[in-house]
């Protein structure tokens, strides 16, 4: 099935009709803190005009839309909902994008560089953050599906780079986040009653991010900061999110498929799946329409987000994208193109415990709410509705994001903003599918 993409130009969007977890390592430091204090005025006001601009620059909805099964009425419902949450949030810039049957819509908000005074359009190439984490899971299901990966054989057979622990570890356990490998510093349950707790800890996470100051072109390097740690506890006992279990997946991936990450992730997933403009987010290439990332001071200000060079976790959150080549994701993979369907369905089953019971349901991250749990690869939870939700949150700095697939209705919504921790993405992506599914 091929995807058509048509835009939705909103006021106060720059429609141009063209293609294109807890990773919550963030906060400011004292240098853009004060920074920010200095240049927030004219942040603001730069930001105003751009809003004014764009404004005046609006026109009507492409002639295309006619032939689309959206109304006229949720066009509009669409419109305001994604321009209202721009200003209520106090959003740099949106970017969203949703796909129904064979047709795809994209509107853009606000300023993909508040600096540069550049408006957001559907060509901004924003961070996926750890929605990246569903996109390497469809590519480990289509290696089972060609018959080079068993889930359930130890991750040792396919990568020998990470060493043997005291318990066996498998693939559907890094998937799952069962596997016992900890997650970043100080997101573990680590003790921290005593200074000594709270100095030692520092430390750790302090020598942790400096491995999110380095550039990494290969996946095997970006193990060694966590290899050799112990497990925090026996595989398939208890759920822990994990980034690092994903960064272990790439490589078990690599062993599989005889291929550099980059290479198999292009030809498995991005490629069957129409995703044109997807690419890793290399903090030195020249990435056209790459947007600026923010975060919040205090005072809800705008100052530009710390600097992490997301190499380091690109099986688990390294990549840019725009929502278009998300939602062309979501569909591919809802309707059999990248995984067989008996596979897609074997991915949102909820895992089970060693001890056969069923896994936990998931804490409730960025604003997902309750009642969710996490399969291979992706959060599955209800609509209002009823009906079976797949989805994904990221947050990075300077980036907020998350995919959401209705399979019932054939339905993908991905939201994408430019700022750091804003917790209402699950809240607007699920909004749209009202608007979208209206019954």
């Amino acid at each position: 099935m091929k995807l058509r993409s048509t835009e939705i130009n909103i006021p106060g969007s720059t429609g141009t009709n063209r293609d294109s977890h807890a990773d919550a390592r963030h906060g400011g430091t004292n240098f853009f803190a004060f920074a920010s204090s200095c240049i927030n005025y004219r942040l603001r006001l730069g930001a105003q005009m751009v809003s004014a601009l764009l404004l005046a620059s609006t026109v009507g909805v492409p002639a295309l839309m006619a032939q689309s099964p959206l109304s006229t009425q949720q066009v509009n419902d669409l419109r305001a909902l994604v321009r209202l949450t721009l200003a209520k949030e106090n959003l740099p810039g949106l970017s969203v994008a949703v796909a129904k049957g064979d047709q795809i819509w994209t509107a853009a908000v606000g300023s993909a560089d508040l600096e540069q005074t550049v408006p957001m359009d559907s060509q901004s190439m924003l961070r996926t953050a750890s929605i990246t984490k569903w996109i390497t899971a469809a590519a480990a299901l289509r290696l089972v599906d060609e018959g080079k990966l068993d889930l359930d054989a130890p991750i040792q057979q396919y990568c020998p780079q990470y060493p043997t622990k005291q318990w066996p570890i498998t693939s559907s356990e890094l998937l799952s986040h069962l596997s016992g490998i900890r997650h970043y510093h100080g997101a573990n349950g680590e003790p921290r009653d005593t200074p000594e707790q709270r100095n030692a800890l520092d430390v750790l996470a302090r020598r942790e991010q400096s491995t999110q100051y380095t550039r990494y072109t290969e996946v095997m390097p970006t193990l060694d900061a966590f290899k050799d740690d112990p497990l925090i506890y026996q595989p398939g006992t208890h759920f822990l999110y994990s980034s690092l279990g994903y960064r272990v997946m790439g490589c078990v991936l690599e062993g599989a498929a005889h291929s550099p990450y980059r290479a198999l992730m292009r030809s498995l997933i991005f490629l069957p799946a129409g995703m044109s403009r997807i690419t890793e987010d290399d903090a030195q290439a020249i990435v056209p329409h790459r947007v600026a990332g923010y975060s919040w001071d205090d005072q809800k200000h705008f100052m530009r987000a710390p600097f992490r060079d997301v190499s380091e976790n690109l099986p688990g959150g390294g990549y840019l994208s725009t929502p278009t080549d998300l939602v062309r994701f979501a569909i591919a993979f809802s309707t059999g193109k990248l995984v067989h369907l008996e596979t897609r369905d074997a991915m949102i089953e909820r895992p089970k415990l060693i001890d056969g019971s069923p896994v936990p349901d998931a804490p409730n991250y960025f604003g997902m709410g309750k009642d969710l749990y996490y399969g291979l690869g992706i959060f599955v939870g209800k609509s209002s509705r009823g009906e079976q939700l797949l989805m994904h949150t990221g947050r990075d700095p300077g980036a907020s994001t998350e995919l959401l697939l209705e399979p019932r209705a054939n339905i993908a919504v991905a939201v994408m903003s430019n700022i750091s921790q804003w917790d209402g993405t699950d809240e607007l992506a699920k909004k749209i599918l009202e608007i979208v599914d209206h019954r």
